[in-house]
């Protein structure tokens, strides 16, 4: 055994082979970590393409109904019952209401109701109240609800008592006895409310006219027995009436505008104001009118005053009247509020605008180091102009040399002239930053129309904006000249 092999016992460690694998993917790894840390710690720059479009606005108000109103009282005590159904036109010759002094006639009045049948033509007249409530109705003000059910109440006790009385007068030898009748004292539309407003007039308009919350109005059919002297009716007895409505800034001007447009100017300088028209629809049922408009102020706050001279009847029984004003709707480039930015710009005399060869500028007075002066053509952008003015981007540069174009204090020559327009005053314009690009670029904007979260602007304008253009939707996240992709 001793010439026998001997055993090797030394170990030899293993190395692993290098990994390029492990690495490049650890790599990856650090880079993703690093774009998602990045992307959740900038700013974040999001796009909105420019379409063609209008706004819907809004012009809903709601007016106080003034009409030329008269309020009867009784002449004597005892149980009233009306014999006009409410906005009911009568003659000097119609029957109102009678007064029952021993209240015999009342008894027999609920002795006959059992045996009282409606017609279809009466049951049309509560459907349609019915029908006229549940769409108008709003789970916002649920004291309509309280309204509706005296107005159906007061409906069907018309209904019951012109029946009623019909029968007692001519199935009873002695009616006469049983109560007194009253004639209507002219002629006009009947009303069983009072709300204190039946001597209001456009003249002495009362801003506590639109507090609907501590509007009080009563129903004058819901007393059963009255007094000498007690309100049982009223009547409207002129066609003609009114609206009146607080004005908003935005409608002030439009109707202000359309006043303007029909006034007329005679030859020795007189100015004359033609009526104004505009068109409304009513919500309750949908119609549409045409009445003429004026506006009042009381207390600096504008009024609005629309005048009517038909369809009184169909509304007499409402004060509070909401209504739409129809205006043409605005069309141009919508585009959101938030993408909205001003900035400065030179406000120059358009006087001073040169036009040389095919470029448009100014020609500035300019100072050599020997103290020479010279007059050179500046050819400046012209981003807006209107008949006075012309606005210049005062970072505007000359690409040659990278010197601003104009600055503050230059002086500006005009044409085939000595006067001279020294730079410097500045004024804020309203535009939006393009990105079609890939850096943002400022573009003025004329807006025609807007509300809280878009504004209607102008298409075709210079420097400004077309469809389909890219703009910055949040215009407080970047800058000028900023690169976005």
């Amino acid at each position: 055994m001793a010439g026998g092999r001997k055993k090797n016992t030394k170990i030899v460690r293993y190395r692993r082979p290098f990994n390029i694998g492990v690495v490049f993917f650890g790599f990856i790894a650090v880079y993703l970590v690093v774009c998602v840390y990045m992307y959740f710690t900038s700013e974040h720059v999001s796009g909105y393409e420019v379409i063609k479009g209008n706004l819907a606005a809004d012009y809903h108000y709601t007016g106080v109904a003034l009409r030329t109103e008269q309020v009867y009282t009784a002449e004597k005590a005892g149980y009233v019952n009306y014999y006009a159904a409410e906005g009911e036109k009568v003659s000097v010759l119609s029957t109102v209401y009678t007064i029952d002094e021993s209240g015999r006639m009342s008894e027999l009045l609920n002795e006959s109701a059992g045996d009282l049948s409606l017609d279809e033509e009466d049951y049309s007249e509560i459907r349609a109240d019915i029908s006229s409530y549940l769409g108008n109705y709003s789970d916002m003000d649920f004291r309509e609800v309280y309204d509706f059910k005296t107005n159906v109440d007061s409906a069907i006790l018309d209904l019951v008592n012109q029946n009623l009385i019909d029968q007692l007068d001519s199935a009873s030898e002695d009616a006469g006895t049983l109560f007194t009748r009253y004639n209507a004292e002219t002629a006009g539309v009947v009303e069983y409310y009072i709300d204190g407003l039946e001597s209001a007039t456009s003249d002495n308009i009362d801003p506590s006219w639109f507090d609907e919350e501590n509007y009080e109005w009563q129903d004058l059919r819901t007393a059963s027995l009255v007094s000498a002297g007690d309100p049982v009716y009223k009547l409207v007895t002129e066609e003609d009436w009114q609206i009146v409505f607080p004005l908003d800034e935005n409608m002030e001007n439009y109707i202000l505008d359309e006043m303007e447009q029909n006034q007329t100017t005679a030859e020795d300088g007189t100015v004359t104001q033609n009526t104004t028209y505009i068109e409304i629809r009513f919500d309750k049922d949908e119609e549409t009118v045409w009445p003429s408009v004026t506006v009042q102020y009381v207390d600096g706050q504008a009024y609005g005053v629309l005048s009517f001279v038909n369809s009184m009847v169909r509304y007499a029984g409402e004060r509070y009247l909401d209504f739409e004003i129809l205006r043409d709707e605005t069309v141009g480039l919508k585009i959101p509020q938030s993408a909205v930015t001003e900035k400065d710009f030179f406000v120059i005399d358009a006087d001073y605008i040169t036009q040389s060869e095919d470029n448009t500028g100014f020609m500035k007075k300019t100072v050599s180091e020997d103290g020479t002066e010279a007059v050179e053509f500046v050819n400046c952008t012209i981003y807006y102009q209107d008949e006075e003015y012309a606005y210049v981007d005062p970072e505007e540069e000359d690409f040659s040399t990278s010197r601003k174009l104009l600055e503050s204090g230059d002086l500006l020559v005009k044409a085939d002239s000595a006067d001279y327009y020294q730079v410097g005053q500045t004024e804020k314009l309203k535009g939006v930053y393009n990105i079609n690009k890939g850096y943002t670029i400022f573009r003025i904007i004329q807006v025609m129309y807007e509300n809280e979260e878009y504004c209607i602007v102008e298409e075709g304008t210079s420097y400004g904006l077309s469809v389909y253009d890219h703009i910055v939707l949040n215009a407080d996240t970047v800058s000028e000249d900023q690169v976005i992709y």
